[in-house]
């Protein structure tokens, strides 16, 4: 029985790579480091931000970069997109009255910035700097749950990376894999997160 789904949000809910790839060359910049190519940066896409410090921004705290990214992420929201059928899972699971959370390695007040320009209102946003470790570790999926009130093995945790997978795992939640990723359930679509709640996924 799944009583809530906590979706991963890059790349599950929104395309945001050239976005957050540009904002971080910017970031480099500011800060007087080399700029940052599209490869390097794939290298700590849906990572924490303590990635992104110790690879290319050495002299600077967690707390200075993410405030700059939080100030800045809007001069580079025009290159996100919203992933197909976003909009229509989440209105479907409001609908039916199954919560919703996004548990993202991204801070939460920048989070919030993303889902909201996005037009995107999940019930719970759990971001990186919401919880003592980020995604590996399973601390974002207890927290989604305690404030959408579910057991983890009663969440289906909807992701893309191994990050998110792991995660799922640690914490005893069900896991869809989604763009390549494996997982108890392995989806070709967004759509197909309403079939596993309905119980007629095949």
């Amino acid at each position: 029985m799944i009583n809530a789904v906590l979706f991963d949000m890059d790349g599950v809910l929104i395309e945001s790579f050239e976005a957050w790839a540009s904002l971080v060359d910017d970031a480099a910049r500011h800060f007087g480091h080399p700029s940052v190519t599209r490869e390097a940066f794939r290298a700590v896409y849906g990572k924490p931000t303590q990635s992104d410090v110790d690879l290319f921004f050495p002299d600077q705290t967690v707390g200075t970069v993410e405030a700059y990214y939080e100030a800045h992420f809007a001069e580079h929201a025009a290159a996100a997109e919203v992933m197909p059928g976003a909009v229509e899972v989440l209105a479907a699971l409001e609908r039916q009255g199954v919560p919703t959370a996004v548990v993202t390695n991204t801070p939460s007040g920048l989070a919030r910035q993303m889902l909201e320009s996005a037009s995107l209102a999940p019930n719970a946003v759990v971001g990186g700097s919401d919880v003592p470790d980020a995604k590996p570790a399973p601390d974002m999926i207890f927290r989604a749950c305690e404030l959408l009130g579910v057991e983890p093995w009663d969440a289906l945790v909807v992701g893309d990376s191994p990050y998110d997978k792991q995660a799922a795992a640690a914490a005893g939640a069900p896991f869809a894999g989604i763009g390549g990723i494996e997982g108890n359930f392995t989806l070709s679509g967004l759509h197909q997160v309403l079939d596993i709640v309905e119980g007629t996924f095949e």
